[in-house]
């Protein structure tokens, strides 16, 4: 679930994110629940409330769903850009392994055929129509070496071009709030970069040396 944070659309300050969470709005989910006009008012905006009702959720509970609303995101931003009434920039699934797991396992080979049709349709989504498309995926154990590898398996780690790992931050002053966040592919930058942040205020705590002075 994604937590409301600066940047995050036009119009969507530090400010305004403080001014949301007073109304227990704290989410992307609870911000397109709400009635943003009444929202609006209480809180004193104006053309910002209009830039976060540009952010839309679609509620996807297996992958059947999740293709056909994909599908038609794509013929619908493929008609946008064609009349110039404006264009979808990012698109976010959020967790393509609640969709996909079910279907894995065992000798369900239509389950692996279903995933690199979903991933597919994510790279179009990405190289025909220019749009940034983030995944997240949940992380497992190997049962022998206890190493961490993607819950989807190899198969799905060659899809995306860039990977970042999040993992929560760990010592004594570590908040709760704190993620530390590794660069493990990359068609751009060499792998092994990490920084922590707090995802309370999006902000970077520690750059790694290895980061510093290098372009991002």
């Amino acid at each position: 679930m994604g937590l409301l944070r600066a940047g995050l659309c036009p119009g969507l300050t530090q400010d305004v994110v403080q001014l949301l969470r007073g109304r227990g709005i704290r989410t992307v989910v609870d911000l397109v629940s709400a009635d943003l006009e009444e929202v609006a008012q209480k809180c004193g905006l104006s053309y910002k409330a209009g830039a976060l009702q540009r952010i839309q959720v679609v509620r996807a509970y297996d992958i059947f769903q999740m293709l056909d609303a994909l599908q038609d995101l794509r013929s619908t931003v493929a008609q946008r850009v064609s009349g110039s009434s404006g264009t979808v920039k990012v698109v976010v699934v959020d967790s393509v392994t609640a969709v996909v797991s079910p279907l894995l396992g065992g000798q369900q080979r239509e389950g692996l055929a279903l995933m690199m049709q979903l991933a597919q349709e994510l790279k179009t989504l990405a190289r025909d129509l220019g749009l940034a498309v983030v995944v997240t995926n949940h992380m497992t154990r190997e049962r022998d070496s206890g190493k961490l590898k993607p819950a989807l398996g190899r198969s799905w780690s060659f899809v995306p071009s860039t990977r970042i790992l999040l993992d929560t931050g760990e010592g004594a002053g570590a908040s709760g709030s704190q993620r530390t966040a590794c660069l493990i592919k990359s068609p751009r930058l060499p792998t092994g970069f990490q920084e922590t942040v707090d995802i309370g205020t999006w902000g970077t705590l520690k750059q790694s040396p290895a980061l510093q002075g290098h372009p991002t």
